[in-house]
């Protein structure tokens, strides 16, 4: 069902039930932030009047030349963007499989090879040369293969650099956070015809960033407040040092879905958009989505925490038990969105923080020092 009114958003539901409150009169130490989605789009309709552009419910806009200003005021946390003129500017956009084989052919990376349903996806860890032989295959509804690959960036500094500038991203509150727990931010992904990610909600419900090197992607953009049509598990964590909570749906909107098993899932409202090469893709706080690459495609994806997001982030974080908001002082709202972050973070747990340094230096020397096995 392809979404289309205003009127059927729901508020975005992050903990309560109660009315949403604006980020500028709320009081974050006192009781749990809902973003009020709803209250959102209408800001949005009022600015369109104001920049002179027409509402399309049906559809996701590409624009060049998006000011700072109008981008908060149309799309940060409201509506999805697809940007065409910052990645055609990274020295990314010449990428090549012979610019990965030549410098670093024999390194390991992290892969999904899928024979079957996306659900049966397995894990491996392979050179790119042998990842490209693989590519060389081609791929089918049922067979196919996914570099999806964090740490690879981590480890060749000289690859994120190659993805800037992102003047959208200038200001990244993730910045602030301390390395071992501060989410990586250059995902590789480079996919077969056919490969697909899972109908998700990034972690953390950040606003999620995808620039197409090459190919093609096709998505399905789902509005917020529908999670009872995705079927997530409920309180199944992410695992990470930074813990928060998983919000992965079993279905696979690019396949033939089971509807006696999720009925619920026909009345999921959705937008498709095709997003081509050099094209970056913005997608707000509290949206689910898939990617589908329509044929072989290399994109990057990163993540962003602004102040027009961050107190949904920081309420994933709460709610997944790494801090009591009880140790938030009582002037804590008062402060400046990016100082509030910095207070918020400097209050974690140490023990969380070491185990974040632990667990990165451990992946990295697993990866190392694998023999191409399967199931990292």
């Amino acid at each position: 069902m392809i979404f289309s009114l205003v009127s059927s958003i729901k508020k975005l539901e992050i903990d309560i039930e109660t009315p949403g409150t604006s980020q500028l009169d709320f009081n974050f130490s006192k009781q749990p932030y809902l973003f009020d989605y709803e209250c959102a789009l209408n800001d949005r309709l009022d600015m369109l009047e104001h920049y002179q552009r027409t509402y399309n419910s049906r559809s996701v806009e590409k624009r060049s030349g998006l000011s700072l200003q109008e981008f908060g005021d149309l799309y940060d946390s409201k509506w999805p963007v697809i940007v065409t003129d910052v990645v055609p500017n990274w020295s990314a956009s010449s990428w090549t499989k012979d610019f990965f084989l030549e410098r670093y052919g024999d390194e390991r990376i992290l892969l999904q090879a899928v024979e079957g349903r996306l659900v049966d996806g397995v894990g491996h860890i392979r050179t790119f040369r042998e990842f490209f032989r693989h590519l060389q295959r081609g791929g089918s509804q049922k067979a196919w293969t996914y570099m999806e690959d964090e740490m690879f960036s981590q480890a060749h500094p000289e690859i994120k650099k190659d993805v800037e500038p992102n003047p959208y991203m200038e200001e990244n509150f993730f910045k602030f956070f301390p390395d071992g727990i501060r989410p990586w931010d250059c995902m590789i992904l480079w996919g077969s015809p056919y490969s697909r990610s899972t109908l998700h909600m990034d972690p953390y419900n950040w606003t999620a960033i995808s620039g197409v090197i090459y190919g093609k992607k096709h998505w399905k953009l789902y509005p917020p407040g529908q999670d009872h049509y995705m079927y997530i598990e409920p309180k199944v964590k992410c695992g990470f040092p930074l813990e928060c909570y998983k919000y992965n749906s079993p279905i696979d909107a690019f396949d033939k879905v089971d509807h006696w098993r999720y009925p619920n899932f026909l009345n999921a409202e959705y937008i498709e958009v095709e997003q081509r090469t050099g094209e970056m893709l913005i997608i707000p706080t509290g949206w689910y989505h898939q990617a589908f690459n329509s044929e072989e495609t290399l994109s990057v994806s990163t993540q962003l925490m602004n102040r027009n997001n961050y107190l949904v982030i920081l309420e994933e974080i709460i709610k997944a038990k790494n801090l009591s908001r009880k140790k938030l002082p009582p002037h804590f709202s008062t402060l400046l969105p990016p100082d509030q972050v910095k207070l918020f973070l400097s209050l974690l747990p140490k023990e969380i923080i070491r185990k974040g340094d632990e667990l990165n230096k451990k992946i990295r020397q697993q990866i190392d020092s694998s023999e191409d096995k399967s199931e990292l």
